[in-house]
Order: C-alpha cells, then structure tokens, then sequence
C-alpha cells in the first residue's frame, strides 16, 4: 500500500539529524550507540557509520513525488512542474509537463542508459554510461541513483555500501565530510552531518567542471526523514547553470507505475536537438 507524507514543517539538518538518531535508537539501541563515536580510521566503525548512508531506506523501494523546477541557464530563467518517480536500484523519471496536465519531456534513468525523451516530437537521446566520458569518469546508474536519494557512492563501484573502507572521514566545524579514496578523475566530496543522518552536500569536480548537489528543507516521510529541496549548480571557468527542484506530496511505496518508457516509435537524435526544442539551450 502507498504511504503518503504527512504534512509537517521543513527541519533543519539538526532536526532532522535528531530525528533520525532517535528513530535508529528505537530500532536498534546497540547500533545507535555506536554511530555516536567519533569516526575512526578502524574500517568496521566506518561500516557501521557510513552504511545507513549508501542503502535504501529500510522497507522503501519507491518514492513518487510532485516536483517545481527553476532552471537559470544561459542568462535564461525556465519555470518547469512535474513529476519525480523512483524506483531504487531500477530506475528514476522526471517528468514534465505543460499547465501540469501535459507530458512534453520525459528523463529515464535506467541501469543501462538514459534517456531524454521528447513527448511533443516523438524523438530522444541516449547516454550509454559504458561509452564515451561517462564511462571514463565513472558516472553511472548508481551515480545519479544516489544523488536523487541522498547517498553516498564511489565512481565506477555499483554498491557504495560494499565499500565503505575507501572513504575517508573528516570533521570541520559542525560537520562531516566524507571522501572516497579509491582513485578517479571525478573528484567527490560529501557534506554531512554530525550524526551521518543525511547528506547536506555532494559535490562533484572535473578539470575546470564543478557540480554541488545541496539537499535543504528535511521533512519526515513516512518514518524517514528527507530533502525536499535540491539545489543544484554546475560551473566552469566561463558560465554557471542552476536547478532548484522543490519536492511535495511524497508517496513511499507507489507501485502504479513502471520504469521502461516504449520507444518504438520515436527517432533518435542528438541531445542537443532535443533541447533546443524544448527552449532549454540556444
């Protein structure tokens, strides 16, 4: 059955940091206990501390929510509504619409590749994560599944959570933060908080390229606690993009929807055709 959010007020980190350490203790005292301590270099105190970070929420396998989006690129500002849909470990959509009744664009991420699709033209684009850059830096499924839900994750590792001794912990001020040590060109960097409850940031950085993926606006869901909010930046040394997506009305475990978008019909092209017809890139 779908288990709807109850409507609550945005927690700070901290709040939702408490939260969340109050729910574990409830759930397992021992383990609570000693996800307390300080983070040592000892790789089973890094499992017991990083590991609630790199899996699911216990017993959540999806997650639907209504989504507003502002993008600001090419000193252009694009107001988008629609939908985020995810299914853990098979796939994730963002949909959007037109006046919210109208699918015109559709995002699938699947374990294979991604698609953008072109609701109005029939066309879509494909990035394979096995070829090309993506391949080469290590971005794939379990990339962008961890980004949409808060985790951690390694470049070209599926399962974070297996690996929990190639990262490295350390504290400034009032956080943590985390990094892999496994070598890859991609460099990662992620903010949490003092209890390692959640991600307060993840960013991300190439040559002159640098993405940070802020999580704001901690709600409880269901007997979670999670973002509503996602600020998302990319910069180089000559322009900026930025994506606010504000999330509501989550649903847990809404099972009417599948991943694996039919494309028989469709043509595939060149992404930049497809957003370019979409306004979002002259």
């Amino acid at each position: 059955d779908a288990r709807a959010m109850k409507k609550s007020k945005p927690m700070t980190a901290a709040a939702a940091a408490s939260h969340q350490a109050a729910q574990q203790a409830e759930n397992a005292p021992r383990t609570a206990k000693k996800n307390n301590r300080k983070p040592q270099k000892n790789n089973k105190q890094k499992k017991e501390l990083l590991t609630p970070l790199t899996q699911p929420y216990p017993e959540v396998h999806t997650l639907t929510a209504k989504i507003a989006m502002k993008l600001d690129y090419n000193q252009q500002a694009i107001n988008l509504k629609g939908r985020l849909r995810m299914h853990y470990d098979e796939g994730i959509q963002v949909s959007i619409t037109a006046l919210g009744l109208v699918e015109v664009a559709l995002i699938e991420c699947t374990p294979k590749a991604t698609y953008i699709i072109d609701r109005i033209n029939k066309r879509y684009a494909r990035w394979n994560y096995t070829s090309g850059i993506l391949n080469n830096i290590g971005i794939n499924f379990n990339t962008i599944q961890a980004l949409f839900w808060n985790r951690l994750f390694i470049p070209g590792k599926d399962q974070a959570w297996e690996h929990t001794e190639q990262f490295n912990i350390t504290t400034i001020a009032d956080k943590r933060q985390i990094e892999p040590t496994s070598w890859s060109p991609l460099k990662c960097l992620f903010d949490t908080d003092n209890e390692f409850t959640q991600l307060l940031q993840t960013k991300l950085s190439i040559n002159n390229y640098e993405m940070r993926w802020n999580y704001n606006c901690f709600e409880i869901v269901g007997e979670h606690v999670h973002p509503m909010t996602f600020d998302i930046s990319l910069s180089n040394n000559t322009q900026m993009a930025s994506m606010n997506m504000i999330l509501d009305n989550i649903v847990l475990n809404n099972n009417n929807w599948k991943i694996g978008t039919n494309l028989t019909n469709y043509k595939e092209v060149e992404l930049h055709e497809i957003l370019s017809s979409l306004n979002i890139m002259k």
